[in-house]
């Protein structure tokens, strides 16, 4: 087991378990969480061994969201190009977990507001606790969704369901993202991890290989992030024009 700024990584034969815990303030994703998470992923892309990863919050919130308030993700005093550095920082994470080869499984319990949202539409499967929700007010806070979420949304729900997510700060609840294909499966309340890692011994055992290699076609067709190469300015200069006044 290995444990780094509040990334705790599990590896009991072909699956690892990685939970994320701040252990206060909603979960909320911080510069030192974010990074964490992007070298725990790119640690296991590198694992022969393993098969399946399982991704946990903590125990009763998924993540609140990116932290408005650490400072080392917005600098707001620094030049720009260490800004959008910073501001992107999380961009780099979920593309990280995006890419995994192995087929990845997020466990939900409570919110997963955000940039916790976004990270969630990362894994490959999803299962949502009864009182689990997603939620992205990026756009009702002056940004947009990035860390290439709006492609993962737009993928899963169409065009026109994922412009009502986003304008109307929509909250979607366990058995709507069943309907809509945002989840896969929903259990009671503090059973999410569990089922996480049921689900995952029942894949574990098909080979690796096979695995891994249907895993890298269907993404190679489905995953085309068709924002990814704009997305990352267009989140900055949102941010930059609601601090100015211009994204009221």
């Amino acid at each position: 087991m290995a444990v780094m700024s509040g990334v705790e990584v599990d590896v009991q034969g072909a699956i690892a378990t990685v939970r994320f815990d701040r252990g206060g303030k909603a979960n909320a994703l911080s510069h030192e969480m974010i990074g964490a998470l992007e070298a725990a992923a790119y640690r296991l892309s590198l694992d022969p061994d393993i098969s399946v990863v399982v991704l946990a919050g903590a125990s009763k919130i998924f993540a609140a969201g990116v932290d408005l308030k650490d400072e080392r993700l917005w600098t707001p005093r620094g030049p720009a190009v260490a800004r959008h550095l910073s501001m992107n920082a999380g961009a780099r994470m979920t593309t990280a977990w995006r890419r995994l080869p192995q087929i990845v499984i997020a466990a939900l319990e409570g919110p997963a507001i955000g940039g916790g949202a976004i990270l969630a539409l990362c894994a490959d499967f999803r299962v949502m606790a009864e009182d689990a929700y997603l939620r992205f007010p990026e756009v009702r806070l002056g940004m947009t969704l990035g860390w290439g979420g709006l492609p993962l949304l737009t993928e899963r729900v169409g065009a026109g369901r994922a412009k009502r997510i986003l304008c109307c700060d929509e909250v979607i609840g366990a058995d709507e993202a069943l309907t809509l294909g945002l989840a896969d499966r929903k259990v009671a309340q503090g059973a999410a991890l569990d089922e996480g890692r049921k689900w995952a011994t029942e894949i574990a055992e098909i080979p690796p290989m096979s695995l891994r290699m249907t895993k890298s076609a269907i993404d190679a067709h489905a995953r085309r992030n068709w924002a990814e190469g704009a997305e990352s300015d267009q989140f900055f200069l949102a941010k930059l024009l609601a601090e100015g006044g211009g994204g009221a």
